[in-house]
């Protein structure tokens, strides 16, 4: 068998997880955690947490901002975005990266400028790295502390947890396919500005995230670099719970459901996202490394949500965990099952034909 026999996940549980012990499917988190007072012997030593991403080179469509310099700063969002989503605090950054020697100089300078362009935004440091003779290529290596009360990981929901996201959804996925497919002169000045802005600064909440798993508001969490549904099917599948999502609470913002309408003109099945703008939600994690979602103790939501607003973000509430280990989306119509869709860097349909099988999947009612 080769690689295109397996799915993403699959392969990582059955080809990894029997040689690393984070790719098992109940270790399986954001990042690797060292337990320091096992380490050290000192009961109240904190977790440290790192990951390492080999984020590729992505268009952007900020013309403002140097293509190498924007590469920077998405190598360090989405190697840190990791870190963030088990409420950590970065506290350091490293790079391994490969150019060949006519590479200019003034582009890895720039790549550079870009790391520590997000990392000044939140407080970490570029420490270094390695270089390499050869075909450009990027690994990032991110690290954090997390105090041992404040640890976020994937399994901890429970019923009656509030389910949250730390902002807007779907907006990234609707700003690729427009400017995938030239529709740009289709929309209007001022969100076009917001279309062009949006990655601009790639990284998430990440003090706010961590104020309030400090705070231990959170009882799960993960970051949504594979979409929201992938979220609530790992709430399901290791607490043995089910989701509930209102579909009226799902934050899509005002330019989203302006411009949604523009996605009939991919495909007309996908006229019915401008019916239903909430769809845009469920998107395969576009809006990463901006986004993350959490479970939310009852009691704990006011300081959450307080923390957010003192660091200038807002929380949002989109359904709650229940008893039935079902994931359902309630709309004014009916309640029907969300069936499972994210992301698969294995999948060999592209990812808006999946979407699309996807969207006409959902029992909607009309």
């Amino acid at each position: 068998m080769n690689l295109l026999n397996y799915q993403e996940k699959t392969f990582i549980q059955e080809i990894l997880g029997p040689l690393a012990s984070t790719a098992q499917a109940g270790n399986f988190e954001d990042a690797v955690v060292l337990d320091l007072a096992k380490m050290t012997g000192q009961n109240d030593a904190p977790f440290l947490v790192y990951s390492m991403d080999q984020p590729y080179f992505i268009q952007q469509p900020d013309a403002s901002l140097a293509p190498q310099r924007f590469y920077g700063r998405w190598i360090a969002g989405t190697t840190c975005n990791d870190i963030i989503a088990m409420g950590a605090r970065c506290r350091g950054f490293s790079l391994a990266l490969a150019a060949p020697p006519q590479t200019p100089a003034d582009d890895i300078r720039s790549i550079a400028l870009g790391i520590n362009d997000v990392l000044t935004s939140i407080g970490s440091t570029y420490e270094g790295g390695n270089f390499h003779n050869g075909d450009m290529a990027t690994v990032g290596f991110a690290w954090g502390t997390v105090p041992r009360h404040g640890i976020v990981r994937r399994s901890g929901a429970r019923p009656g947890d509030r389910i949250v996201v730390t902002g807007e959804l779907g907006f990234g996925w609707l700003e690729y396919q427009i400017r995938k497919n030239h529709l740009e002169h289709l929309i209007d000045d001022a969100d076009k500005t917001k279309f062009r802005t949006y990655k601009s600064m790639p990284i998430g909440a990440a003090s706010a995230v961590a104020a309030a798993a400090e705070s231990e508001c959170f009882t799960s969490g993960m970051d949504l670099s594979d979409g929201l549904i992938e979220f609530l099917y790992t709430v399901k599948t290791r607490n043995d719970v089910g989701c509930l999502i209102d579909a009226d609470l799902l934050p899509v913002s005002a330019a989203s459901r302006r411009n949604a309408p523009l996605l009939g003109r991919l495909d007309s099945s996908l006229g019915i996202v401008e019916k239903f703008p909430f769809l845009l939600s469920f998107d395969p994690g576009y809006d990463s490394p901006l986004r993350h979602a959490f479970t939310v103790r009852p009691d704990a939501f006011a300081d959450a949500s307080q923390h957010f607003s003192e660091h200038g973000y807002e929380l949002h509430v989109i359904g709650e965990v229940t008893d039935d280990p079902a994931v359902l989306l309630k709309t004014d119509r009916n309640v029907c099952e969300i069936p499972p869709f994210w992301d698969d860097n294995l999948r060999q349909t592209t990812t808006m034909e999946a979407w699309s099988d996807f969207i006409k999947g959902l029992d909607l009612k009309g």
